[in-house]
C-alpha cells in the first residue's frame, strides 16, 4: 500500500466511483484525513492478519481514490 494514502474501512465500503451521480460534471469529493488520522489508519492496517480481506480492499479503495482525481 502507498505510503500517506487516507485509508478507511468505513469510507472504502461507501466509496463509489464518477459513475452512476445524476447530473453530468458532478464528482465525489475524496474524505480528507489529518495527519494523525491516517498515522492511526496505517498501524491499524499493519496491525491485520496478512492473510486479511481488508488489505485488498483497502488496495482497491486508494486506486479507486486516485481514479478519483481525474473525474470531472
Amino acid at each position: 500500500m502507498r505510503t500517506g494514502a487516507g485509508l478507511a474501512f468505513t469510507a472504502a465500503l461507501l466509496a463509489g466511483g464518477c459513475s452512476g451521480l445524476t447530473g453530468a460534471g458532478k464528482c465525489p469529493k475524496p474524505i480528507v484525513y489529518d495527519p494523525a488520522t491516517l498515522t492511526e489508519i496505517q498501524e491499524a492496517i499493519r496491525k491485520l492478519p496478512r492473510d486479511s480481506i481488508l488489505h485488498q480492499v483497502m488496495t482497491d479503495y486508494e486506486n479507486e481514490r486516485d481514479d478519483l482525481r481525474f473525474c470531472k
